[in-house]
């Protein structure tokens, strides 16, 4: 009984995680269709079909788990948009509210489905929302004589709709914890469920590829086919038969360049895709019997089901050289036995289809297909798990480097091992961390609609460009970045992008632009929000300072990167007017400190009417770094080596004083100050001259300046710690590491130095 609720649970864990992600990807895919409705008259048909496959996508799960509120607005969604791939009728605003709302909605199911694996408490908003989608589809199949006969009343405007998404749910509703798990299918019920269904699916689509063998250009028939394998290939990858979800994906692969015209469905793909079809058919009988559901010659049948949508100069050569084959009773006697279609249709035994011999009773090998990944869910918690002892192995592993007793002795293979030991922790440490990497892609999406919102509410025209969406980062990363992008597009549009009015008086495009980029820089991942509005105002935030005792009155001379540190200040606002998107001032000091947990920092630049770009920097890892161990007097620093530009020892002719008697060290032409850690740190130094010790050069995008250190003790990898909350904030000192010899230290913050060194 364990073992079933287990699976139950698994199942749904599944489904939420797949259905957030479907989500993520059809919201903007429908901002794209609104915009190209408005921009062109037409709907961007790939972003279209996307739409309508994720939606299916997400039916055809929550079917299985008897998910109807999830059920009944999706599959009215999938409806209307369906009409509108027609291509018979426009796609009005009205219709992508409605779309979004539905988004909304099932959002909102997912959240308390993830708590109390049920999603009543929803059947009025869905009943609503179904309702004007419906209205919608019967206005639009009477307006072209598809269908006048499907009324319904007691429908709600989209706004309304809108509105009764986010309504909190009544707690009557609620249904006790213990009976949670009662809700979902029992997984013997679920497997068959779709038994059932797949059978009836492959049952359908045989019947259409027969008709459609004759009419090879009726489209109808080709879009009927896809939807059928479509809804099988998905059903299979939900429950997690890869065989034939993999058959099915090429089938539709296939059916997909029919239906688009890329070719006719002639009698040698005809029996090419009755081939699958009858292998897919073989394949459920054999779960139907309690099987692993195993398709003999995969390999071979997937290979010349690719071979079908090959460019047509290819694809004409590769057909010639097909060779009719029978496929012997002796492979198909257990088949035919499970499958009705394959006994009254003996002829489907024989196809085109070439397949190698094979020795008797040999297991064919499994080969990986080219371009396919395999993958696997694994708890986060697992992960964090694994890279904390992989971080425990890096110290461990120094120590044993390190080891002062070892050093000298003549142990045979010693060093040798010792480098292998060195080279495989390293391959551990990579390939762990790249497990918790995330593209940011996932986030970005998600600002597409923010930005079409904010922009509508404001009567402001505004195009996003996303830049860079592959790049990367740490899975903490994603967790923290998103409240601070919405602070930071929220003020972009609210108060940087000026009104289609505004912007004409001063000679720029009506539509504003707002460009969201990643990127690696200097071992950082950089996040940049930048729009081309009126920019930040200095005088009004320097009135703003004074007025609230953060600087004195007069420090005009500031320079700008202080002024706009300003901003950051709890409760710190400019805005004149405060609306229900921003102006209250509490956006950007959380930004500040959503960032600084990170360990990153923002940076602003500005300039008057032509807009202003927000940089935030946060380290690429978060775990281990590659330091650069040096000693200032007894106290030993870390110094990133992916700052490091090069160290040396200076002569005194090399060295010059400003009148402010600061040290600059000229190398090789270029003037760098110096920075002396042991005075920073109030430290008694090994050495007093700045030509017995060593130089550092660190740097950062912009900047230099030189380190002067006593010692450099050596290059290791650092497991970075978070300082104790006892300490706060330590300047110039991002955290800190423990050492091969078992002692902290502390790791130099190379950005807030340099900081120093200019303002000083």
């Amino acid at each position: 009984m364990n073992d079933l609720l287990a699976e139950k649970m698994e199942l749904l864990r599944f489904f939420i995680a797949d259905s957030r992600e479907l989500l993520d990807d059809a919201e903007p895919q429908i901002i794209i269709m609104e915009k190209s409705a408005l921009n062109s008259g037409k709907i961007d048909q790939e972003a279209l079909n996307t739409v309508f496959r994720l939606f299916h996508s997400i039916k055809g799960s929550a079917s299985f788990l008897e998910l109807h509120n999830v059920i009944r607005v999706t599959h009215e969604a999938e409806t209307l948009l369906d009409i509108l791939r027609q291509g018979k009728v426009a796609i009005e605003p009205g219709h992508v509210d409605l779309l979004i709302c539905t988004v909304d909605l099932i959002r909102n199911i997912l959240d308390v489905l993830d708590e109390r694996q049920n999603d009543t408490g929803f059947e009025d908003s869905a009943k609503k929302i179904g309702n004007e989608l419906t209205k919608t589809i019967n206005s639009l199949s009477c307006r072209n004589h598809v269908d006048s006969e499907r009324k319904e009343n007691n429908v709600l405007p989209a706004t309304e709709a809108k509105e009764l998404v986010n309504q909190p749910l009544n707690e009557p509703n609620e249904i006790p914890a213990e009976n949670n798990s009662e809700d979902i299918l029992d997984s013997n019920e679920i497997t068959e469920r779709f038994i059932e269904e797949a059978n009836e699916l492959l049952d359908e689509a045989e019947n259409v590829l027969l008709q459609l063998e004759g009419l090879p250009d009726d489209l109808e028939l080709a879009n009927n086919c896809f939807r059928f394998i479509h809804s099988f290939k998905g059903n299979s990858g939900f429950l997690g038969f890869e065989q034939l979800e993999k058959v099915s994906s090429h089938v539709e692969n296939v059916l997909g360049e029919i239906r688009e015209g890329k070719q006719s469905c002639n009698s040698v793909t005809t029996s090419f895709l009755l081939i699958a079809v009858d292998a897919l058919r073989n394949a459920m009988a054999l779960i139907n019997d309690g099987k692993d559901p195993e398709i003999p010659g995969i390999d071979e049948l997937v290979k010349h089901l690719e071979k079908l949508i090959v460019p047509p100069a290819e694809k004409s050569v590769e057909t010639a050289s097909f060779q009719p084959v029978e496929i012997t009773e002796e492979d198909t006697e257990n088949k035919k036995e499970k499958s009705p279609q394959a006994q009254t249709q003996p002829e489907t035994v024989k196809k085109t289809l070439a397949i190698e011999d094979k020795k008797e009773n040999a297991a064919p090998e499994k080969q990986p297909q080219h371009g396919q990944q395999q993958a696997i869910r694994v708890d986060v918690e697992k992960l964090d798990t694994l890279l904390d002892l992989v971080g425990e192995l890096v110290i461990a592993e120094a120590m044993v480097v390190n080891n002062q007793t070892l050093r000298g002795l003549q142990i045979d293979r010693f060093e040798k091992t010792v480098t292998q030991l060195d080279k495989i922790t390293r391959e551990i440490q990579e390939v762990s961390m790249s497990m918790r990497m995330i593209p940011l892609g996932g986030t970005f999406r998600k600002m597409v609609r923010l930005v079409r919102d904010l922009a509508n509410k404001e009567n402001k025209k505004v195009n996003l460009e996303i830049i860079g969406e592959e790049t990367e980062v740490d899975k903490t990363i994603i967790e923290h970045i998103s409240d601070p992008l919405v602070h930071l597009i929220r003020n972009a549009v609210d108060h940087g992008i000026e009104n289609p009015q505004e912007r004409r008086a001063v000679g720029k495009p009506e539509t504003g632009r707002l460009t969201i980029e990643a990127k690696h820089s200097l071992g950082e991942v950089w996040i940049i929000v930048e729009d081309d509005g009126k920019g930040l105002n200095r005088e009004r935030i320097l009135q703003k300072g004074v007025e609230r005792g953060l600087i004195y009155d007069g420090d005009n001379d500031l320079k700008d990167e202080e002024i706009w540190k300003l901003i950051f200040e709890p409760g710190f606002s400019t805005a004149e007017q405060v609306s229900d998107i921003s102006g209250r001032g509490v956006g950007m000091d959380v930004v500040k400190k959503n960032i600084e947990k990170l360990r990153g920092r923002v940076d602003i630049r500005s300039k008057p009417g032509k807009g202003a770009m927000f940089i935030i920097r946060i380290p690429l890892t978060l775990a281990i770094i590659e330091g650069m161990v040096v000693k200032v007097g007894q106290t030993r620093y870390i110094i990133p080596i992916v700052s490091i530009k090069e160290s040396f020892q200076t002569r005194a002719d090399q060295i010059t004083y400003t009148p402010d008697k600061l040290e600059i060290v000229s190398v090789r032409g270029e003037l760098l100050p110096v920075l002396r850690l042991h005075e920073l740190y109030n430290i008694e130094p090994l050495r007093q001259e700045l030509s017995d010790g060593i130089l550092v050069i660190v740097a950062n995008e912009e900047n230099k300046c030189c380190l002067f250190v006593d010692e450099l003790i050596g290059q290791q990898q650092i497991v970075i710690k978070g300082l104790p909350a006892y300490l706060g904030h330590a300047k110039g000192i991002s955290g800190c590491a423990i050492l091969s010899d078992g002692d902290i230290s502390m790791i130099l913050d190379i950005e807030d130095l340099i900081s120093s060194v200019e303002n000083n």
